[in-house]
Formats: structure tokens, C-alpha cells, sequence
């Protein structure tokens, strides 16, 4: 009877020391999880940015690498830049935009940079959120297309101070991508066109076993290039122009 008394004790007391356990940690002024974790701002600005730039991304590539094409050919409802044409009949194509990574890069960051600018005020948020006395400079972004990856410079000087003091310049963000092949291999596809009048797109995909091309030819002569990655999904798309017939004599 005496050990079921001292058992029934001890089991009271282990009973006892869980509760006031329990209460101790509950009642403990606690922060907010949020603030227990440390804030990369270069992860931060990336998981902000990344949705836009994969929408302007999509938008850019469906265009010919234009937000406002000018010169262009209406495909389906859409708006597709000639970046090889020619009104002439029986004649090649005159290239109409040679630095075509560039003007990609260009019109990119124009879309983004609204996008970017937002996603910098909200990090400056989180850092208030999170007690600390917060200085931005002015923001401004930039883009780089490199084989397998775009590069997204971030250009917002930004001093942050609570037990002590941090300053950021400029936050370098990478994002996987294709498009650098896509847009060499449209550069190259461009070539033939004004100096042959088409080009054979059996080749490239052979040489690049990730890559499908899609030729579609109308009844005015223009030809729809769609290159897509089929393993990263980019894709690009433009339209050409050239050696083309009077209607009724195509060939």
C-alpha cells in the first residue's frame, strides 16, 4: 500500500512540473517568429521579383523581345515583330533589329523596374517591422541575359540600424533561364533569312537536343519562328519577311 502511495505521489509531482512547465512557456513574452529570423535581403527581393519576372519574360519572348513592337505582324490576335523584312517580292529580307540580346535586355528592365521599385519599399517595410531605423537611397535595376541564367542587378543603397548598423549597396539576383541559346540561335536564324531568304531549322535542333523550332508559313510569304526550350519551357517567338511571291505564284 506504502509504494502505490509513494507512486501515486511521484507520478503527481512529474504531473505537477509538466503543468508549470507549460505555463512558464506560454506565458513567456515571446517575439513574433518573424522577427526571430534573419532576413537575407537578397532571398527576400528574389521570391518578390521573380512572378513579374517570369510574366515579363513570357510577355517580351512572345513579341520578338518587344513591349510595343513596332513593325509588326499580326499572328492570331497577337502582335509579332518582324525582326527581318521586306516589302519587295523575289528580294531577302533587311535585318531590323541586329543586337537582338540587347534590345530583350532593354525593354526587360523597363518592364521590371516597376515591379523591382515595389519589392525594395516592401523590404524597407519588413526591416521597420522588425525595429530597425531604415535609410534608402534611390533604386535602379538592371538586367544581364547569360548562357543559363539571367542576372538581375538591384541598385538600392539602403542603411539599416537597430544594435548595429548594416549598409547594402546593390543586390545581385540569379534566375535560370534559357533565353540567352533562344536568342543566339534567333540571331542566327535571321542571318540565313536576309542573305538566303530561309533558313534550315533541322540543323539547330540537332545541335541543340533541348531545343524544338516551330516554322509556320502564311499566305503573304511571312514565316512565324517559335524556338522553345523543352526542358526550362522559354520560348521565342518572331516573325520574317523575305524572298517572297507575288500572291498566286508561291511556291
Amino acid at each position: 500500500m506504502e509504494n502505490k502511495k509513494g507512486q501515486i505521489a511521484i507520478f503527481v509531482i512529474i504531473a505537477l512540473i509538466i503543468v508549470i512547465a507549460l505555463v512558464v512557456i506560454l506565458l513567456r513574452p515571446r517575439l513574433p517568429l518573424l522577427q526571430q529570423s534573419s532576413l537575407s535581403p537578397e532571398t527576400y527581393l528574389k521570391t518578390c521579383i521573380e512572378p513579374s519576372l517570369k510574366e515579363n519574360l513570357a510577355i517580351l519572348g512572345n513579341q520578338g523581345g518587344y513591349k510595343n513592337p513596332e513593325g509588326f505582324l499580326e499572328y492570331k490576335g497577337e502582335k509579332i515583330k518582324y525582326l527581318c523584312y521586306t516589302t519587295e517580292n523575289y528580294k531577302t529580307c533587311v535585318v531590323q533589329q541586329p543586337a537582338i540580346k540587347e534590345q530583350f535586355e532593354k525593354d526587360f528592365s523597363s518592364l521590371i523596374k516597376g515591379r523591382t521599385e515595389i519589392c525594395v519599399g516592401e523590404l524597407k517595410k519588413e526591416y521597420e517591422k522588425r525595429g530597425y531605423d531604415v535609410n534608402l537611397g534611390k533604386t535602379d535595376s538592371s538586367v544581364s541575359i547569360n548562357p543559363g541564367n539571367i542576372q538581375f542587378l538591384v541598385v538600392a543603397p539602403i542603411t539599416i540600424k537597430k544594435e548595429s548598423t548594416q549598409r547594402f549597396e546593390k543586390f545581385e539576383l540569379g534566375f535560370d533561364s534559357q533565353f540567352y541559346d533562344l536568342l543566339l540561335i534567333a540571331s542566327s536564324i535571321i542571318e540565313f533569312e536576309s542573305s538566303l531568304g530561309d533558313s534550315e531549322t533541322t540543323l539547330y535542333m540537332q545541335y541543340y537536343p533541348d531545343l524544338k523550332i516551330e516554322k509556320t508559313k502564311l499566305s503573304d510569304g511571312s514565316k512565324v519562328y517559335k524556338l522553345t526550350n523543352v526542358v526550362s519551357n522559354d520560348s521565342f517567338r518572331f516573325a520574317s519577311k523575305s524572298l517572297s511571291w507575288p500572291p498566286g505564284y508561291g511556291v
